[in-house]
């Protein structure tokens, strides 16, 4: 066998054993998540401290009275606070119990129904009635207030508050015998396990966010125990992705060697922690701390950057790689909305007023997007750029009076290279609502000239259109179906001639040696027809003639 594999596997093994060790029986508890929320125990507790002080202060002696419902489980919860489980134990009405609980005292017992309760209740102080008598109008005796229950395998059980003699004549309210009689049965399901009694016992007494000592400690193991079963359970998943054909292995690699790897630690190490039998407190804090939200938000934002980063690739390959500057920012803003939804997600399940938080991002929304109007604009400009394509980097088009080659199209702006090989750069708010015309997406480039020649005899002109039709349809770059050579029409003394024809290029320099050799056999038709360009020239007409004294004599017709 691989050594690796088989240090692996032992520790694996070992960490489930120690798992085992420190789990308490707790499975038969529903493993709904709890529907209290941070929020609330925090107020809750808050206005239990509210209540203690102002009971201290209008009758000091009443908490130690317990002549009320109130009173009685304030002064168990001071007890239990200050870890003084013979004190809580008085709060408990052990009459009439069945010999079997002799084996155990009050302490034993107030502290096992702590714990048991813990997990599946959150006292309402607030709730329970500050009279003698109790709730009179909750369907029970008038002697009895039920302040919970808790859920075992074979049922439900109720856990009461009753009055009974206080010892000097009075009554005073306690955790009723029926209810303490059960602790036992609930201990054998809810309770610690063997290992976990021994650790409470030799550890320090403390307590840290609900959990008790040992608990604490476990936690902390659990977590330092996940990170390297997280890299084994990665690693494995990442080789069984690369077994898939793909072009981006290292991107795969570095999606299951960090999100993932740090998804699957939480993960983990929740499941571990889950073991414990925390109370309800705990699992309460544990949900509202964010921890899994942190832990989702990891993941889905590598998963995020690893399907950018795939099609990126996939463009670079496609040979479209200018599109990779539009996928960056997007793929930001899609990270940034998943954040501010995950954000309030847990804000929600912290307890936390939702239409309060919603109306405050409206207005920060609204003041954002009023100080980045502009910046909105040409992000939505560009977006319309890569998306409608009127041009592409390394186009030759023209911007209004501006011609020259697209050189990059950002977020912001759009940079052109113009002839005189100087750089203008237009927001694209600007560039994407204008007219654009992109002379690299043409098919072919147009010859077009209207040939002027002085007016000559028939004869002439019919010659010089014959040899212009075989010079234009014999060049092998012009494009036959295009060609149109025509007597357009007679200016004075001129003859315009009309040359349009399509050269089969794109390429303007190509097409400028065409033109160049059309040009010159046009020259050599118009002189072997006997014809003669015409130019500009003035024509001036007198009488008589000239002497070198003036014009003396009239000779009608006569120019110069």
């Amino acid at each position: 066998m691989n050594p690796v594999a088989s240090r692996l596997g032992q520790r694996l093994l070992a960490t489930l054993a120690l798992s085992l060790l420190f789990a308490t029986p707790v499975w038969s508890q529903d493993a709904a998540k709890p529907e209290t929320s941070m929020r609330e125990i925090l107020e809750t507790e808050q206005e239990v401290e509210r209540l203690v002080v102002e009971k201290e202060q209008s009758d000091p002696k009443a908490i130690h009275a317990r002549a009320t419902p109130l009173a009685s489980l304030l002064g168990m919860r001071k007890a239990m606070k200050e870890s003084d489980f013979k004190a809580a134990g008085e709060f408990l009405d052990l009459r009439y119990l069945p010999e079997e609980l002799d084996e155990y005292t009050p302490e034993q017992l107030v502290e096992a129904l702590a714990y048991i309760w813990g997990q599946q209740n959150i006292i309402n102080i607030t709730a329970m009635s500050d009279e003698p008598e109790g709730h009179l109008d909750d369907g029970l005796p008038s002697y009895r207030d039920q302040i919970g229950s808790i859920t075992i395998s074979t049922g439900e059980i109720p856990i009461y508050l009753q009055r009974v003699p206080g010892g000097r004549g009075g009554k005073v309210w306690k955790l009723s015998n029926a209810t303490v009689a059960q602790i036992p049965q609930m201990w054998e399901e809810l309770g610690y396990s063997p290992v976990a009694t021994y650790f409470k016992e030799i550890l320090p007494n403390f307590q840290f966010m609900g959990m008790d000592n040992w608990q604490v400690v476990a936690t902390a193991l659990f977590f330092a125990l996940a990170w390297p079963l997280a890299a084994l359970a990665s690693s494995l998943l990442m080789r069984i992705a690369l077994l898939i054909p793909n072009r981006f292995p290292l991107g795969i690699a570095h999606f299951f060697k960090g999100p993932m790897r740090f998804f699957l630690f939480v993960l983990i190490a929740r499941v571990m922690v889950d073991m414990l039998g925390l109370s309800l407190t705990a699992r309460v804090l544990m949900e509202s701390s964010g921890v899994d939200y942190i832990a989702y938000t990891v993941l889905f934002l590598g998963l995020i950057s690893l399907i950018r980063d795939y099609q990126i690739r996939k463009l670079q390959y496609a040979g479209r790689a200018q599109y990779a500057a539009l996928l960056k920012p997007m793929t930001t803003i899609i990270k940034v909305v998943l954040v501010v939804l995950i954000a309030l997600f847990w804000a929600d399940s912290a307890g936390y007023n939702m239409s309060t938080i919603l109306a405050g991002l409206g207005v920060g929304s609204l003041a954002v997007a009023l100080a980045a109007q502009k910046t909105l604009e040409n992000l939505i400009g560009a977006v319309t750029l890569y998306v409608a394509r009127p041009v592409g980097p390394g186009d030759f088009c023209r911007f209004g009076t501006v011609v020259g080659t697209v050189e990059e199209i950002g977020l912001r702006s759009t940079t052109i290279r113009t002839l005189n090989r100087t750089l203008v750069v237009i927001p694209n708010s600007v560039f994407s609502s204008v007219d654009i015309e992109n002379y690299s997406v043409r098919d072919r480039i147009r010859f077009y000239q209207e040939l002027r020649l002085n007016l000559a005899t028939p004869e002439q002109l019919t010659d010089a259109l014959q040899q212009l039709r075989k010079l234009f349809t014999g060049h092998t770059d012009v494009m036959d179906e295009t060609v149109s050579i025509r007597f357009f029409h007679i200016d004075d003394a001129t003859a315009v001639l009309r040359l349009d024809a399509g050269v089969d290029t794109r390429d303007y320099q190509a097409f400028l040696a065409v033109a160049e050799e059309l040009n010159l056999g046009i020259v050599h038709a118009v002189r072997d027809a006997g014809a003669s360009f015409s130019g500009p020239s003035k024509t001036l007409k007198f009488d008589g003639e000239m002497t070198s004294t003036g014009i003396t004599a009239t000779t009608p017709g006569s120019t110069i």
